[in-house]
């Protein structure tokens, strides 16, 4: 079961698992097409290129919250932009001890009780308090924006916003942008009932500063006494490694495909398990497909999950073992596994 663990570790996009956030390095751009624009209120385009700006160009400190099925994870941030530069830290405050340094896309993750440390690069991912780095018009296809009024969130001042589906391969998203900068303060993601899932949010936030490069990149270079592993990914595409999607999910798009180790930590075996991941973004939610070879020492039967509105589906394809985690709807999961086909 450590595999599938490192499989659903690799695919949560929210901060219950990961808790980095990396800020999209291109904004929201493109205006929708007419026949979406005449749907839509005035400003919605504006308000989610604002949100996507402000993930990308600002500097905040403070304490993240993350809860999903009465399970609550929390976290301490600092993130400085200065430029073209993008410092980070990141403080796991629940469980292991657990520190995250970024300088732009190189990432060092250190288990200090462990006395590990791993060193990545990788590609600006959008997580809280981002959204995904794609046009107005795919997200607007697939979402509704409603502005619902104003609230205060970790005592700043924020305009809340609705994003609504169109359909049902997809959940609502409940917005909180700090009405000064835009920064996403808080996140919900909402059943059909309008019950939340699961929220991100900051609990305390203070907006601007200036960073000290030191502060982040003496801690990344400074790695004695450390087991340090240096994991390597490679960009791929699906069909090159012999799979298609016979039917595209409905707005979904294909955004990135990655070959890489399926543990990172390198304790599953030497050399390391190797996994494809593609991601498929409908502007808002993120699906991750996982091909690996099928080992009947490590893979269980063919099952289901759900945790908040992440929902995953594992199944046996053959020589291979698929894992699709989303959080969207069981059925859009399912429907990325049923029409996931081997070409070779």
């Amino acid at each position: 079961m450590r595999s599938t663990r490192a499989r659903v570790r690799l695919g949560r996009w929210g901060m219950a698992v990961t808790l980095v956030l990396v800020a999209a390095g291109a904004a929201l751009a493109g205006p929708p097409g007419a026949a979406v624009a005449a749907s839509v209120p005035m400003g919605a385009e504006a308000w989610l290129q604002r949100i996507q700006q402000a993930a990308a160009l600002s500097s905040y400190q403070g304490t993240l919250a993350y809860s999903v099925g009465g399970t609550t994870s929390s976290a301490r941030v600092a993130h400085y932009c200065e430029g073209r530069q993008t410092y980070e830290r990141l403080e796991q405050l629940d469980g292991e001890s657990r520190l995250q340094y970024r300088h732009n896309d190189q990432v060092v993750t250190l288990w200090p009780a462990a006395k590990r440390a791993v060193v990545e690069h990788r590609d600006p991912v959008a997580q809280f308090p981002a959204l995904p780095a794609t046009s107005t018009t795919r997200l607007l296809e697939n979402y509704e924006v409603q502005k619902l009024g104003q609230e205060r969130v970790a005592g700043q001042d924020a305009d809340v916003l609705l994003l609504k589906p169109r359909d049902r391969h997809r959940f609502a998203q409940r917005l909180w942008a700090h009405r000064d900068s835009g920064l996403l303060l808080r996140n919900d993601v909402l059943a059909p009932g309008g019950e939340v899932l699961e929220s991100s949010a900051f609990v305390d936030v203070r907006l601007g500063g200036k960073a000290q490069p030191e502060q982040f990149l003496k801690p990344m270079k400074q790695l004695d006494g450390f087991r340090v592993l240096r994991p390597q990914a490679e960009r791929t595409q699906l069909e090159a490694e012999g799979w298609v999607l016979s039917k595209p999910v409905p707005g979904f798009q294909l955004v990135s495909c990655t070959r890489r180790p399926l543990d990172i930590t390198g304790s599953d075996s030497d050399p390391p398990l190797q996994v494809v991941q593609s991601v498929f973004s409908d502007g808002v939610a993120q699906v991750s497909v996982f091909i690996e070879r099928y080992d009947a020492k490590r893979h269980p039967k063919a099952m289901g999950t759900s945790v908040g509105a992440s929902h995953t589906v594992m199944a046996r394809r053959g020589d291979w073992w698929l894992t699709v985690v989303g959080e969207v709807p069981m059925a859009t999961v399912q429907q990325f596994e049923a029409q996931l086909e081997r070409k070779r």
